[in-house]
């Protein structure tokens, strides 16, 4: 089967650059790369590569871009930020011999030769405490059918979808959530492997949270189902946080919030362990942060409305 891979990206630096030549390396023939920048005043030296300039606009509309320009059966998403394994189509493309998988996708994986941010953010996200079910995007474990998973590694059937361009992230989840709708599984593959790059310091790791779960939020209110309750957890966490503060001076509340608020914090800090004590405490304060920051953009997200113009979180990785 003929794959697409499609890398939107603003401008093609070094990590895209790797990407590329990660991508020209795979052990798999028939395949062809669309990159799709900004801009670019560089030319392809390479028959299967095309360079699709697209002005500044969303993830969204660059990827409906590459596929409608695509030759592939089956469309390859992969963000310019990351690389994949070398066997990485050749694995994905097996599953497609089932006629109901419309879209596999696997484990994006901290590279490692990522700094120190980085790697906390990867292990904050791996984390089932943290991130509860969508902790399986960031480890390898079994196969599954999942409501979900991110396009920084993903492969599809040409199902006939597109990506909303309302939204700056979370345009991925409505994409598998179509997938659903037309009635293919959407299938995570632990040996559909990416090295993908998180955000480069804590402080934009907070922030891609909060922005995601506002865009979340915005899906939800457009597409409301009951299982998308699911995403709003860590905003009810945060509603009893700020009501024990107001209920101090009732002693039964307070003391029943802050027991539990105690108990959230033991088991935070059982699942942040790692080999270094300093490590364990940073990724114990982040996934706290997280949770915070995410419980704060789902409440924006429900009391705002959508905002087309935003390109806060693609420009500032």
């Amino acid at each position: 089967m003929k794959v697409s891979i499609i890398i939107p990206c603003i401008e093609i630096n070094n990590q895209t650059t790797k990407c590329i030549r990660k991508c020209l390396d795979l052990d798999y023939d028939d395949f062809e790369i669309l990159i799709l920048p900004d801009s670019c005043n560089k030319k392809s030296k390479h028959r299967n590569l095309k360079i699709i300039e697209t002005g500044k606009v969303k993830p969204a509309v660059k990827r409906n871009k590459g596929m409608e320009l695509a030759k592939g059966e089956l469309f390859a998403f992969i963000d310019d930020d990351a690389y994949p394994r070398k066997d990485w189509l050749k694995n994905a493309v097996k599953y497609f011999e089932d006629e109901m998988v419309g879209l596999v996708g696997g484990p994006n994986l901290t590279p490692p030769e990522a700094n120190f941010a980085e790697h906390i953010s990867g292990y904050v996200l791996s984390n089932f405490l943290t991130s509860g079910q969508a902790a399986i995007r960031y480890k390898i474990t079994k196969n599954q059918n999942s409501k979900e998973l991110p396009s920084c590694n993903y492969i599809s059937r040409d199902l006939e979808i597109k990506y909303d361009p309302n939204f700056l992230t979370a345009e991925d989840s409505k994409y598998c959530f179509d997938v659903w709708k037309k009635g293919y599984q959407v299938l995570y593959a632990g040996d559909v492997i990416v090295n993908h790059h998180r955000r480069n310091s804590l402080w934009k790791h907070i922030k891609q949270m909060y922005i995601y779960s506002r865009d979340i939020a915005w899906l939800t209110k457009n597409e409301f189902s009951l299982d998308k309750l699911y995403y709003m957890i860590p905003s009810l966490g945060l509603l009893v946080f700020v009501l024990g503060l107001i209920s101090i001076y009732y002693n039964f509340y307070s003391n029943l919030i802050l027991t539990g608020f105690s108990i959230y914090l033991i088991l935070m800090l059982l699942g942040s362990f790692r080999r270094n004590i300093i490590t364990s405490i940073v990724v114990w304060l982040v996934s706290i942060a997280t949770h915070f920051a995410y419980g704060f953009g789902w409440l924006r997200g429900i009391f705002s409305k959508v905002d087309n113009d935003e390109m806060v979180g693609w420009n500032s990785r």
